[in-house]
């Protein structure tokens, strides 16, 4: 049976992130994350703000900020998301033979069912040390000492609304997958696996599970995987455009101290390109009309009006 899911409102949204350790400040009634010091996004980065009456944080002076817009004529950089759309449309039947096999194969060797308690979750901490030292990915690293993953599992259920997936074989968690759906989005943002369970395909298994309860959840129209990646990372992101993923570029405003718009330019050239969304202008002007995995800016919208663990 698929679980029942709640939205969340924004401000939900923004108290669960703060939960997890990021700094959001609410300013004007848009909440905002530091994603690098002194630089802010809103905390649901693909929402279209008015960039003549929007208000950033006093904060972001010293650094700057950056946001979707609808009008193209505010606009002075891109910003590019990992979108999955019209979620209700989802079937395994959809997906090519070879990723169908892959999920066939995955559910013959594991069980995914919600988990709904932060004792239960507490259980993937071998999981999770096992996908650390394969991966060594560096957020909330801290997790790797048992009291700090249980504390990151006491935090995520003081938001009832989050969806936890465990995928379980032989009763033990061999992978998590933690969603939180705000207004109409299912946000996909955090996966980890065994190397074991993740040779076994758990990872499709779990975005299959994720999409099929977006699909078939009342009022959820998108999954979003994240912000499109760039350079040696870019590759991370194919397996979700092999999957049905879109690469969603939207018009954006940027706005940088000016000391730090020259210290970034001189100093990481490639970094300050991707700020302004060179390579996703490429992308629009080379491949938007031919390539299945890039829309038009603006195609994909969202209700959200006040994003990976």
């Amino acid at each position: 049976m698929t679980p029942e899911i709640c939205p969340m409102t924004v401000p939900e949204y923004a108290a669960y992130q703060r939960d997890m350790g990021e700094r959001v400040i609410e300013s004007d009634g848009v909440f905002w994350r530091r994603v690098r010091p002194f630089f802010y996004r809103p905390v649901v980065p693909f929402e279209e703000l008015n960039s003549v009456s929007v208000r950033p944080p006093r904060a972001g002076l010293l650094g700057g900020w950056q946001f979707a817009v609808k009008d193209h004529c505010q606009a002075n950089s891109r910003m590019a998301f990992l979108i999955f759309p019209d979620a209700a449309q989802y079937d395994l039947e959809h997906l090519d033979r070879w990723h169908r096999r892959q999920v066939r194969k995955a559910i013959s060797n594991f069980e995914v069912r919600r988990v709904t308690n932060p004792g239960e979750l507490v259980g993937a901490y071998d999981a999770y040390l096992d996908f650390y030292r394969r991966t060594r990915y560096a957020y909330r690293a801290d997790r790797v000492r048992p009291e700090r993953f249980a504390e990151w599992a006491e935090a995520v259920f003081r938001h009832p609304k989050s969806v936890v997936l465990a995928a379980f074989a032989h009763g033990k968690i061999e992978a998590v997958a933690v969603c939180q759906p705000v207004e109409d989005t299912l946000i996909y943002a955090a996966f980890f696996s065994t190397e074991a369970a993740f040779a076994l395909q758990v990872g499709s298994l779990m975005l299959h599970a994720v999409r099929t309860i977006a699909a078939q959840a009342k009022g959820i129209q998108q999954v979003f995987a994240g912000m499109r990646k760039v350079g040696g990372q870019a590759c991370i992101d194919e397996f979700h455009l092999q999957r049905g993923c879109k690469v969603v570029v939207k018009p954006a405003w940027c706005r940088l101290n000016p000391i730090a718009r020259i210290t970034l330019r001189l100093l990481s050239p490639q970094r300050y390109a991707q700020l302004l969304g060179v390579p996703w202008e490429k992308d629009n002007v080379q491949a938007a009309s031919s390539s299945p995995h890039i829309s038009q800016p603006g195609v994909a919208g969202t209700k959200v009006a006040a994003a990976s663990e």
